[in-house]
């Protein structure tokens, strides 16, 4: 049975609800969603009923293939993320609380939103496309390479370096073929970029303090300002929450 379509009320809740004063990362979430919303509106200008289309076909996937849903990543991710975000919580009352394995949780958390954040690419990509009057396949962009994808966005008219410099790729990669680590003793991740075009091996080490304050909000924040876009589009029948709703990024 299909989900009754939510009420502006509704969608306002969901929306605010993305929106902690307190998260690490607030402000670059509020500016992030401000700019991919100028974008949005650009394209929603242009075709509002194929915006509409290609934001949902994250959830839904499209009329002619449902696998290219992501609703089932996003939900496996969250979970995972509660349990990290649990962990954390406990550090205090647990006297076997373990540095270690924070690092290892975390690592996880980030590799999981990078992968997110891919899948968000793709439908990017078409909203870019779509706005330069430009054919495009979701179905075909859905199998791009993270690399390529961020090569499409790099190349275009719009300005997408907001989007593209809040992704670490570099610890993508390296984390994918366990070669980024927390050593507990410097209090630092070392990993290892491997190239395999060059056959070059360069090592790079993250503080913990980047890893936690820059480098995971980054990957998060692109899943948070796309998920709110579309929730911002989905109040526009309101024009009175529609407007308190932008307030919030201010």
């Amino acid at each position: 049975m299909n989900q009754p379509i939510k009420t502006p009320e509704e969608f306002y809740q969901d929306y605010a609800a993305l929106f902690v004063p307190t998260n690490t990362g607030y402000g670059e979430l509020k500016s992030m969603t401000k700019k991919l919303n100028a974008i949005f509106e650009k394209a929603w200008a242009i075709n509002f009923e194929e915006t509409a289309k290609l934001i949902a076909a994250w959830v839904l996937g499209t009329k002619e293939n449902r696998g290219l849903e992501n609703r089932i990543a996003y939900d496996t991710y969250i979970q995972q993320h509660v349990e990290t975000t649990s962990y954390i919580d406990s550090m205090k009352s647990n006297p076997n609380f373990s540095k270690t394995m924070l690092a290892r949780l975390l690592v996880d958390d980030f590799k999981n939103s990078f992968e997110l954040d891919i899948k968000i690419l793709a439908n990017l990509v078409c909203i870019d496309r779509l706005i330069h009057g430009q054919d495009y396949s979701l179905e075909s962009l859905y199998f791009e390479s993270a690399g390529s994808l961020i090569n499409r966005l790099r190349q275009s008219q719009t300005d997408w370096s907001f989007i593209i410099n809040a992704l670490n790729k570099k610890v993508r990669n390296a984390s994918s073929h366990l070669n980024f680590v927390y050593d507990a003793r410097r209090g630092l991740f070392i990993g290892k970029d491997v190239d395999r075009r060059t056959k070059s091996i360069e090592s790079f080490e993250v503080t913990a303090e980047e890893f936690l304050l820059k480098t995971l909000p980054g990957q998060s924040n692109i899943i948070q300002s796309f998920i709110a876009c579309g929730e911002l589009l989905c109040m526009k029948k309101d024009s009175r929450i529609h407007a308190e709703a932008l307030k919030v990024l201010n």
